[in-house]
């Protein structure tokens, strides 16, 4: 009995042992201050990355902080990140309206200490310690092409209606999802190219716009939220659901209506509440200066990644459809 329960004992303090150095593995003994900074405030995927920000930074003993500018704008952000350096924050964690109008402030932030991380849509990369990039471009390129050419004809017309013309992810997007499209359906063919600057009131006009400018067209493919949405409003107002198909990236919540009156097939996209808490991990562990560029880390119950030159990929791509779009609220 002595022997059983001596052995009870060693393994018990083993397992205690174990339990301490796994939650020691991020030291959050030190209260931190970190910022989220979309692109605007009020977006829906962004109101998801908060929500998970905001679980995140409660267990890792963050002081959080969600603030940005009310329309896409990257003045707005850059006046955001002056007022976060003069009030000493730990980090800064955004997503880019402009990778180069943002630098100059991010650089001077990161000269004063404070670690910067970008994710979603990218900064220039001297002016951030870390990118967490939502996906890797080809396969959402894919994704995003697919949500639409499996529905219509392969020598159909199309058009791109985007957020900002100098939205860094949508760029990379609309690169990617060019060279695959020019490969796997070398007959498509992209007509026009309109920006409702991530507004869905302006998405809708610009989405009526392409529609009446261009009846030919059959696909819209919409790599940003308020224009996927905005879009698919433009198809349902003119009576066009079934002879248009809308795809693009948005939450479920905001498409669920549109997937299930068909106006939109297929959505991709990426768990953005579990995106939020990545980012929050990545910033407690930059201010602890506990990863390096090229490492690999454990974010809690997200499991591990890999930071590859400072950027770490979240996730394959999502993709929402009547089949599973109600197994998804945010």
């Amino acid at each position: 009995m002595r022997h059983s329960k001596t052995v009870g004992v060693l393994a018990a303090a083993l397992l205690g042992l174990s339990v301490s150095a796994h939650a020691a593995a991020i030291d959050t003994s030190k209260r931190i201050k970190v910022a989220m900074v979309p692109k605007l405030i009020g977006l829906s995927v962004f109101k998801a990355n908060e929500k998970g920000a905001m679980e995140a930074a409660a267990k890792l003993n963050i002081d959080f902080l969600y603030t940005g500018p009310v329309t896409a704008s990257a003045q707005g952000q850059v006046d955001v990140f002056n007022s976060l350096i003069a009030r000493r924050f730990t980090v800064i964690t955004t997503t880019s309206n402009n990778p180069t109008e943002l630098a100059p402030s991010l650089r001077r932030a990161r000269k004063q200490g404070i670690k910067v991380v970008s994710y979603d849509s990218d900064v220039a990369a001297d002016a951030r310690d870390f990118f967490i990039q939502n996906t890797a471009y080809p396969p959402f390129g894919k994704a995003l092409v697919d949500s639409v050419a499996k529905y219509i004809k392969p020598d159909a017309k199309i058009a791109i209606l985007s957020s900002t013309p100098d939205a860094t992810i949508q760029n990379e997007w609309i690169n990617a999802l060019k060279t695959y499209m020019t490969a796997t359906y070398p007959k498509m063919t992209i007509v026009t190219t309109q920006y409702g600057q991530s507004s869905t009131s302006q998405s809708l006009t610009a989405g009526l716009n392409i529609l009446q400018a261009h009846p030919d067209v059959t696909g819209i493919i919409a790599p940003d939220g308020a224009a996927e949405v905005g879009a698919a409003a433009a198809v349902q107002k003119l009576g066009l659901t079934g002879k248009v198909i809308v795809g693009g990236c948005s939450d479920p919540d905001s498409l669920r209506q549109y997937i299930k009156a068909g106006v939109i097939k297929e959505s991709p996209l990426w768990d953005e509440v579990k995106e939020g808490e990545l980012v929050m991990y990545v910033a407690r562990l930059a201010a602890n200066n506990a990863i390096t560029a090229n490492s690999t880390f454990t974010a809690g119950d997200l499991g591990t990644f890999t930071a590859k030159d400072g950027v770490i990929i979240f996730s394959e791509p999502l993709i929402f459809n009547a089949g599973n779009i109600d197994n998804y609220h945010f």
